[in-house]
């Protein structure tokens, strides 16, 4: 059952708040490095995302480059600076726009899978906290200790499943609302999730995992407006 209140001001959150990480989102991609400072490029894989994934000092190598490397000083200071602005703004900013969106499909018809949502948000943001405060420090100690190289495999691995199984449970709170529109809606969301899963999970096709999860974000984006704009609950009887 849908909570008590208009979801209107929740769903004005989530498309400003939505506005606000596109902002960030686009600010990453001037300030990160398209590639590390060894190994072959791999398109869709930023060296922010080859940072987050890396598992031993020679995957650190790969994002850094060797102490002798004049690749290394640049690399630091712009992933120290993207991680910078990830910890004090972005995780802030893309917190607030699921947490409107969830919040206002709880008031708004989305069923328990809002609430579900809310569990794997916490739990991403927290994720995203680790994983980011561990790349701060491990800038400052390359290529950087056991110990520290799990922590960011839990932040990072975790984080990402987490904001998959989020994007699972919002697909099926647009699927639950209701309307044509919105279940086609549903359809992608989740299919964006599923790729950005097997993204986490197989290391070949590692770019379906911003893909994946910027589908998934855009389509959350894309139905926060269009309900605003409407101004209307879709019914689960309104049929395409």
């Amino acid at each position: 059952m849908p909570s008590h209140g208009s979801p209107r001001p929740l769903w004005a959150l989530t498309v400003f708040f939505g506005l606000a990480t596109t902002v960030f989102i686009v600010w990453f991609l001037r300030v990160v490095p398209p590639n590390g400072c060894q190994g072959p490029p791999r398109p869709g894989v930023s060296a922010l995302l080859q940072f987050q994934m890396a598992r031993t000092p020679q995957d650190m190598e790969d994002v850094f480059g060797r102490p002798s490397d004049p690749c290394r000083a640049e690399m630091v200071a712009a992933l120290d600076r993207a991680n910078t602005g990830d910890l004090y703004g972005f995780i802030p900013t893309y917190g607030a726009f699921l947490l409107c969106f969830l919040l206002a499909m709880m008031r708004d018809g989305g069923g328990s899978a809002a609430r579900l949502g809310l569990v794997a948000l916490v739990a991403g943001v927290g994720f995203d906290v680790l994983e980011t405060a561990t790349q701060l420090r491990l800038t400052r100690e390359l290529p950087g200790s056991p110990a520290a190289l799990q922590a960011l495999a839990i932040g990072s691995t975790g984080k990402y499943a987490a904001l998959a199984i989020l994007g699972f449970c919002a697909g099926a709170t647009m699927y639950a609302r209701g309307g044509g529109a919105g279940r086609i809606a549903a359809l992608v969301c989740i299919a964006g999730s599923a790729a950005a899963l097997r993204g986490l999970l197989s290391p070949p096709v590692r770019a379906l995992l911003g893909t994946g999860t910027g589908i998934t974000w855009i389509v959350i984006f894309l139905y926060a407006i269009a309900t605003l704009v409407r101004g209307d609950r879709v019914r689960r009887d309104v049929l395409s």
